[in-house]
């Protein structure tokens, strides 16, 4: 029937080819006339998903060369319905899964009262606080973005944790998570339980919304449910890897939505607050550090929070098991690089230097590092050493003196190479921006 083969293109535009393999074309033509199209599901899984998903869609879309309304009937695929069928499913079959939705443990211990912050990330703080303390809804949503470690988590549990208190209904969860459930509601036959789990609340935080990326059907339900509480006036709380704008493989709907409240960045802790994170861990969970032992974690494992905090967290634990096993806690420095012998290695690895910012450069480019260091001025040489200037720039935010000196040029220099790389990236096309973002991918 060509007008089902043209809708099938056209849905193919909206929610992607993969959706429509996977979900429209197994749908089985069984016969039609001019005003019907009668179709079979394999199976009631696809079934379902017709008509949460396509029945609004074909009702308005599907029409004939008269310009006609074509009803739509779908119908399962009949099975061996007898009893000894039955009989046999019975015995072979495990019982279906009984549908429940189990969300995403929030830690109780994260609070604001514990929350450490810079001057940075005081907008976001603030924010959030008020939110919590009964403010009606300003912003709706907010977006909140930056690397691992910057805390995303850490404000989305610490808000949840102050609404909770505040008796408010509050959903928080992952993305993956999300997409779970959405999966699992579908196969089931429960939307209708997911729906009203997911919108009869007061706030819904969502983590890690990259994880949406080309998951139509997600994606989809998540259009809904932000819709429904949008327009209900609850609060919605995201947060992602990266602005709205540059999400990949999200419907541009769900990013016009994202960008409708405020857009929060948010930015690494300096070293300052480290300490002082440190310090607020090791009092509360009464677990005393020598001076010396806690510069070297901040030194050692303070590229980010979410590091540190691991890394003083293990030293906890192992701590506890020596003194199981009858021996003597990690207390001297010396003891603590041996209980953290691995984790350090490991940071080693990872962490960022001037050397593996050019060397990655250098790598991505197919030239030498000597080449970025030269004196040389041909193209093949001087973007990837005004890449290389940025990035230390950006990644470390090392001083434009420092930066000259490692590159042996001024600081006139380094800054001209510095600005013109961040137009480049400001235009969010072409070479430039292309070549950083790989570079910080290779990089992380």
């Amino acid at each position: 029937m060509r007008a089902w083969e043209e809708f099938q293109k056209q849905l193919e535009e909206e929610l992607g080819k993969e959706i429509v393999d996977k979900w429209v074309r197994p749908l089985k033509v069984v016969r039609f006339d001019a005003c019907n199209l009668y179709l079979e599901a394999k199976d009631s899984f696809k079934s379902i998903w017709f008509e949460e998903h396509l029945r609004p869609r074909v009702e308005t879309a599907l029409q004939n060369n008269n310009n006609k309304r074509i009803k739509v009937h779908l119908a399962i695929a009949s099975q061996d319905d007898s009893s000894n069928a039955k009989k046999k499913r019975k015995k072979s079959e495990p019982p279906a899964p009984l549908f429940d939705l189990t969300f995403d443990e929030v830690d109780p211990s994260i609070t604001f009262e514990e929350t450490v912050t810079s001057q940075n990330n005081l907008l976001a703080y603030k924010l959030l606080l008020e939110v919590c303390e009964g403010g009606e809804v300003t912003f709706n949503p907010i977006y909140l973005f930056g690397r691992t470690g910057t805390g995303k988590t850490h404000f989305m549990m610490a808000t949840a944790n102050a609404l909770r208190a505040a008796g408010k209904r509050v959903i928080y969860v992952r993305s993956d998570t999300f997409t779970e459930h959405v999966v699992k509601a579908i196969r089931t036959g429960e939307m209708q339980t997911f729906r009203k789990a997911y919108r009869n609340i007061d706030a819904l935080l969502i983590d890690d919304l990259e994880v949406f990326s080309r998951k139509g059907a997600t994606q989809e339900e998540f259009f809904h449910t932000f819709n429904t509480l949008h327009t209900e006036g609850k609060q919605l709380i995201l947060s992602s890897n990266c602005p709205p704008s540059e999400l990949k493989y999200v419907e541009p709907r769900l990013v016009s939505r994202f960008e409708w409240g405020i857009t929060v960045p948010l930015q690494l802790l300096p070293k300052e607050e480290m300490f002082e994170l440190l310090q607020r861990r090791s009092v509360r969970l009464d677990f005393s550090l020598k001076p010396d032992v806690r510069d070297f974690l901040v030194e050692t494992f303070g590229s980010n929070a979410k590091i540190l905090l691991r890394a003083f967290d293990a030293l906890i634990l192992r701590s506890h098991l020596n003194k199981g096993l009858g021996r003597a806690a990690p207390s001297t420095l010396d003891a603590v690089k041996k209980a953290l012998s691995d984790l350090i290695e490991q940071e080693e690895k990872s962490i960022i230097t001037p050397g593996k910012i050019i060397r990655t450069v250098a790598d991505y480019y197919g030239i030498k590092m000597d080449d970025i260091l030269s004196k040389s001025q041909s193209r093949e040489c001087v973007l990837p050493r005004q890449i290389a200037m940025h990035l230390c720039r950006s990644e470390l935010n090392l001083p434009f003196m420092k930066i000259g000196d490692i590159f042996s040029r001024d600081h006139s220099t380094v800054m001209t190479s510095v600005k013109q790389i961040q137009k480049g990236l400001d235009e969010k096309t072409g070479e430039i921006a292309h070549a950083v973002k790989g570079i910080q991918k290779l990089l992380h």
